[in-house]
């Protein structure tokens, strides 16, 4: 006898066009938009834009294709191919203001460019874009079992790197946002001019939103990663931040030992996962980041919590779960909820709490 199908079983036709159509038409807009990012197209079009307007909202940008392969220097041949397959995602759309002129689609410079907004996705496509590019490694890896620590791909491939932390662009203002709302007294002291330290800071994505948003704080942002210290070196001297924003090229324990100042407040934006997995040495730097901070001080730890693969679902896991696929190859070691609480409760940190909203919160331990 057979069984009798839900009502809620999607058709032959419902899966065809899910697969074939949808998957089809994303993936290579992840592939369109990949080569543009590459190319430093969506970068010309955000200075662009920043440069039309630095208080009102930008809706679209406008250029030609003469334009950009001026300004970049590319070949018209491979630009006009670029740009029409671009049309077709969607990515773009004919502006009729003028002769030969296109402009962002309607709401993509947000979400595809501005990195600024709170909708940006950018920086979420490159990491799906990385992943596809390094399958052939991890093919092999699942045959091999190997697995490398960060430090030997920040050497190795410091572009993939780049793009994907700027993922961390994605939920840094809906962060800040919640930190807004949650940690007012944090808050005031940093539009004061309080002290705020990003331990292992990256590219500068996540310090540049909070270097907009608290135009007083005085920032530090210290990373192990020469490549990414020289980018946000490079971001802060461009938005002439140097009088209060200081980038090092240094482990959190050797700044711990050697910094007299005392923080504010202190991030560890998806840092964890990246450490040394041995809980001894986890404890040792929340112990030195314990110490640097101002008592009363706040450590943000935005961090994925993932759980087990048969736990009960309860919320939209997507991107956490995704999270773990993609560092799978690497030395990473990410906690659930309970474990994590464990963990801080061998560090010296008095107090623990997820502040959260819908599906993007942190962890707020104070000092």
């Amino acid at each position: 006898m057979s069984q009798i199908k839900p009502k809620s079983e999607p058709t032959v036709r419902d899966q065809l066009k899910k697969f074939a159509l949808k998957g089809a038409m994303g993936f290579q807009t992840i592939l369109v938009y990949g080569i543009g990012t590459r190319l430093g197209i969506f970068e010309y079009l955000y200075e662009k834009g920043k440069s039309v307007s630095e208080s009102e909202k930008v809706s679209s940008v406008s250029f030609t294709l003469d334009e950009l392969a001026q300004k970049l220097k590319l070949n018209t041949r491979y630009l006009d191919a670029w740009l029409h397959i671009a049309l077709e995602c969607g990515i773009f759309e004919i502006d009729e203001s003028c002769t030969r002129c296109l402009k962002t689609a309607s709401h993509v410079y947000d979400i595809l460019i501005n990195r600024d907004s709170m909708f940006y996705a950018g920086g979420t496509l490159n990491c799906i874009l990385v992943m596809a590019k390094h399958q052939e490694t991890m093919i092999e890896n699942f045959k091999t079992g190997e697995v490398k620590i960060f430090t030997e791909v920040y050497e190795e491939a410091p572009e993939d790197n780049r793009m994907g932390q700027s993922a961390t662009a994605t939920a840094a203002p809906q962060i800040e946002a919640i930190f807004s709302k949650y940690c007012k007294e944090h808050k005031r002291t940093l539009r004061k001019g309080g002290f705020l330290l990003e331990a292992g800071c990256g590219y500068g994505y996540n310090l540049a939103i909070w270097a907009k948003t608290y135009k007083k704080a005085r920032i530090v942002g210290i990373d192990i990663d020469p490549h990414a210290v020289a980018f946000t070196k490079e971001l802060v001297a461009k938005n002439n931040w140097n009088d209060r924003i200081e980038i090092l090229h240094v482990p959190i324990d050797e700044y711990a030992a050697s910094n007299k100042n005392k923080f504010d407040v202190i991030m560890l934006n998806q840092v964890l996962h990246e450490m040394d997995p041995d809980d001894n040495y986890r404890r040792g730097v929340f112990e030195d980041l314990y110490s640097m901070l101002k008592e009363g001080g706040l450590l943000m730890v935005i961090e994925h919590m993932i759980p087990d693969l048969f736990a009960p679902k309860d919320r939209f896991l997507f991107f956490e779960i995704w999270h773990k696929f993609l560092e799978v190859g690497f030395n990473s070691k990410f906690y659930n909820e309970q474990e994590f609480q464990a963990f801080v409760k061998t560090t010296p940190f008095k107090s623990v709490e997820l502040i959260k909203e819908r599906n993007d919160y942190f962890w707020a331990l104070t000092k």
